[in-house]
């Protein structure tokens, strides 16, 4: 379990994007594809709090594995039917966020004995989250009207991303 200042900023990460997808929903301000995306965040966040406060927890893990590897598969799909490099570049983000949320879940007990593959291949899904996170900021300042959900992804990828690598050993 992470300790201190960390757990406070990605309680406070993870709570706020998946409060802002709920409202999302509630008000109706995603259509189509948006819904999937805001119902990726809504699940996507409790998640992580639970691995952020109880890291060994193993209720539902292999229904959140399958959960998130589907949602990956969706975002995968929708790549077909993108028409613009930022449609498909935020359905590139969004499959990257799911199968970094199988990692995650797969990957704890594996951090724990120090595997150097489990280690390298950490660190590389930090890496992809972090220029996910980078793309998202990047939207979000070119996206007039879409600021505060392009900053919301890059938040949550942020969160993911800080929190993965706190897990993983140093190489």
């Amino acid at each position: 379990m992470l300790t201190g200042a960390w757990t406070v900023v990605l309680t406070v990460v993870f709570a706020a994007t998946g409060l802002y997808c709920v409202w999302r929903l509630a008000a109706r301000r995603s259509q189509g594809h948006e819904t999937v995306v805001d119902v990726s965040h809504v699940l996507m966040s409790p998640a992580m709090l639970v691995m952020l406060w109880w890291p060994m927890a193993s209720t539902g893990k292999w229904a959140q594995i399958a959960v998130f590897g589907g949602l990956a598969v969706v975002f995968f799909r929708h790549l077909s039917g993108s028409d613009t490099v930022p449609e498909r570049a935020g359905a590139m983000a969004h499959a990257a966020m799911s199968l970094g949320m199988v990692w995650m879940l797969v990957a704890m007990p594996l951090l724990m004995s120090g595997d150097a593959w489990t280690t390298l291949l950490s660190w590389a899904a930090v890496g992809l989250l972090a220029i996910t996170a980078g793309w998202w900021l990047t939207h979000a300042a070119r996206a007039a009207g879409h600021r505060v959900l392009c900053s919301c992804h890059a938040a949550s990828c942020a969160g993911m991303a800080t929190m993965l690598a706190l897990m993983t050993p140093a190489i």
